[in-house]
């Protein structure tokens, strides 16, 4: 069967799409392609009326005027698209006005169309089969080296994003991912006249879009078929960076021809061939088999995907051991053997219902096997089964948590548009280097972190990242690097944000602090605290504005956002060296990591990702400043007291803090002692929302059903700190009566 490419857009949604305006200005390379493919399909519509056809051509002429500089005028010209375009889009058809008629009175013949065009040929010539060698001529150096560099980019997407495709052939969204690039690089070689590029970019483009309408199923030839068309790609791009200096290339037309060939004749149905063995083997385990690696190079490469929190394929194809193909085999073979596995939508809420009613089970099996009748059964049987039912019921709820997990992947994979947008803003040239996007995290937490990661993204490539020049004067790559990782680290996820730039200014930073009275001028921080500063509504060490940054809007909400998810946020910076950001982060939103301690009759739970240490105090480590603000000396370091019996009115067992214990806790970059009874020990605990009457209450965030079916409030450290700082240090009455 062979694929033949049929028009799946209405005249209508082409011309809907031009209404999107693709094109950003005159120097928007790409969006200039994705413009000039919807003229062509416009063009080569067969409901498109013969008297536009003579506009939509002069509109691509002047494109190519305004790409090779050849235009007298170019801000007229510019205009000029642009309203003939609008009119396009807004009337379906060229319109009447002046810019129509400049257009259609341009005395352009068709030597001269011809003398526009880099390669010297009409654009009938330029969709003809292409000889077996294509000369071509490189007038615009330039250009020419920026096209290599984009259709590098988008051939090495194009391999990582074939290896998701291999996983899961139906996923649109990975179809798409791989249809893009070529796209992209159709529209811009055919507006350069590269016609071996063009032809074949054109063709795997087609068998893509029938693969994104759903009229072929991608199968593993199709995949071999994208694959080839890579290495070939790669083999022009080649040839053409080779030339570079030259002035005149000649490319393997003919290989480009024997593939197009090929493809013509092409069944996408058919079967490729695969070797079975009884049990799932490893990736690894099938590219040593085939003898295409050996067993070091894989054990290796398996320590290096850890490392950098990619898969060993990535790993393998980056590392120039393999090539995507030769990967690409081995996760179809290892496919094959998940292939009669089924997977069921399910609704969320019927998920989070489920999620809560395993958090009661575990909380009735608590208070069943600690009731003290129960406990006092000596029975060797009942014993045993005592501890089955808890290895079950823990091994249960793990996994009804783990359904809440979803890699971060998705989010990771927005910012990279985010970084090449505000990269062509700011001038500067920066790459963006991720690992470990498989990391799983709660999907109720995966769309609220995206906020601060754009935020500090855009902080980073604005305030961070020097400028080429300024790069190049230290000695440094021109090109400067945002690197983004995640990892689980016990109970949480933690998240890197760091760059390559400059590094934080703590100077300028204090001058700021100071002119803005959050500071005073002779008062002594920390650089920790001094970085901290950069978190406050409205500060920024900018002195212009752009439409980037420097408002001073965007850290405060990055703290607040990741306050809210009941994470931490650390900053550290070297000068000359770089800025890191640190997101210490839940693994999900539904249980929290907490001590539980006694406060008189009650019982409080304080998270441990605000716990540094607790201790019994001596007699001599408490002092008081003016009489009334208590202090207590740890490591000659002198710490706030909290007493939460007063924050909560309730009578504690012991009022000397000596005689009780102490929890150290920081908060803003600064240590504060909870004054508690008894820490009763550390437990990981089912959240549940506040009532009404409670919600507001300062100092709680939830409560917790314990073990033995009694009620342990949730603190919230920053309340606490902030009602302690409101109330002068002294007393908590307003707070109590609300308690």
């Amino acid at each position: 069967m062979a694929v033949e490419h049929v028009p799946l857009e209405p005249l209508e949604a082409l011309l809907s799409r031009l209404a999107d305006g693709v094109v950003a200005g005159p120097d928007d390379l790409m969006g200039i392609g994705e413009c000039l493919n919807i003229l062509e399909s416009i063009e080569a519509h067969e409901h498109t009326p013969d008297t536009w056809k003579k506009d939509l051509e002069a509109v691509k002429r002047l494109f190519r005027g305004i790409i090779l500089e050849e235009s007298s005028d170019p801000s007229a010209d510019w205009k000029m698209i642009r309203d003939v375009l609008k009119n396009f889009a807004g009337n379906g058809h060229p319109g009447s006005g002046s810019a129509s008629q400049a257009l259609s009175a341009e005395p352009q013949a068709a030597g001269q169309q011809k003398a526009a065009c880099p390669l010297g040929v009409s654009g009938e010539e330029a969709h003809a089969d292409p000889p077996a060698s294509e000369e071509v001529r490189l007038e615009d150096s330039e250009l020419i080296k920026d096209f290599i560099e984009e259709a590098k980019e988008h051939l090495a997407s194009i391999e990582l994003n074939i290896m998701s495709l291999e996983s899961d052939p139906k996923d649109k969204e990975a179809i798409n991912a791989v249809f893009r690039p070529f796209h992209s690089i159709k529209g811009v070689a055919g507006f350069l006249n590269l016609r071996s590029i063009h032809h074949l970019s054109h063709e795997v483009e087609n068998l893509l879009d029938e693969a994104r309408s759903g009229a072929i199923d991608v199968t593993d030839a199709v995949i071999d078929v994208v694959l080839r068309a890579v290495d070939i790609l790669k083999v022009l791009l080649q040839e053409l960076e080779a030339a570079l200096g030259c002035g005149e290339a000649k490319l393997s037309a003919g290989l480009v021809e024997n593939f197009l060939r090929s493809l013509r004749a092409f069944d996408p149905a058919q079967p490729a061939i695969g070797v079975r063995t009884e049990k799932p083997p490893k990736v690894g385990e099938i590219l040593v088999q085939k003898g295409l690696v050996e067993p070091e190079a894989v054990e290796q490469a398996v320590e290096e995907a850890k490392e950098r929190g990619k898969k060993i394929g990535e790993v393998l194809v980056e590392d120039g051991v393999l090539s995507a193909q030769d990967v690409a085999i081995a996760l179809r073979e290892q496919r094959r053997f998940q292939e009669n596995t089924a997977s069921v939508r399910v609704d969320t809420v019927k998920l989070d219902n489920l999620v809560d009613m395993v958090g009661e089970l575990v909380i009735a099996q608590s208070m069943v096997l600690q009731n003290p009748e129960v406990e006092a059964i000596k029975d060797q049987k009942f014993q045993k089964d005592s501890v089955q039912l808890r290895r079950i019921t823990a091994e249960l709820q793990r996994i009804s948590m783990s359904l809440r997990m979803v890699p971060i992947k998705s989010t990771f994979q927005k910012l990279i548009r985010l970084v090449r947008d505000l990269s062509k803003k700011s001038g500067k040239d920066v790459r963006l280097d991720m690992r470990g996007e498989e990391t799983e995290i709660d999907r109720n937490m995966v769309e609220e972190i995206y906020e601060p990661l754009v935020h500090m993204i855009r902080n980073a490539v604005d305030h961070g990242l020097e400028t080429p020049e300024e790069r190049k004067a230290k000695g440094k790559d021109p090109c400067g690097t945002i690197f983004l990782s995640a990892e689980q680290k016990g109970g949480n996820i933690i998240i890197e944000l760091r760059d390559d730039g400059r590094g934080l200014d703590a100077q300028k930073i204090r001058a700021k602090a100071v002119e803005r009275g959050l500071i005073g001028p002779d008062e002594v921080l920390e650089e920790r605290a001094l970085f901290d500063l950069i978190f406050h509504p409205g500060f920024s060490t900018k002195d212009q504005v752009t439409d980037v940054s420097g408002r001073g809007v965007g850290m405060d909400v990055v703290r607040r956002s990741v306050e809210e998810l009941r994470g931490k946020l650390e900053v550290s910076s070297v000068p000359g060296q770089g800025t890191r950001f640190e997101l210490k982060l839940p693994l999900t939103m539904a249980i929290i990591d907490g001590m539980v301690i006694c406060v008189g009759p009650e019982r409080y739970v304080v998270p441990t990702v605000a716990l540094r240490e607790s201790l019994r105090p001596s007699r001599e480590a408490y002092l008081t400043v003016h009489g009334a603000e208590e202090m207590i000396k740890v490591r000659n370091q002198l710490m706030p007291l909290i007493r939460l019996h007063k924050m909560f009115g309730v009578t504690p067992r012991y009022t000397d803090p000596w005689d009780a214990l102490i929890l150290v806790v920081n908060e803003d970059q600064k240590s504060y002692c909870l004054l508690a009874d008894e820490i009763i020990g550390r437990q990981e605990v089912v959240i549940k929302s506040l009532g009404a009457g409670l919600r507001h209450v300062k100092g709680l965030s939830g409560g917790a059903i314990l073990g033995d079916g009694k009620v342990a409030l949730i603190l919230d450290v920053k309340g606490i700190v902030s009602g302690y700082e409101e109330g002068g240090h002294h007393g908590y009455d307003r707070q109590r009566r609300v308690a």
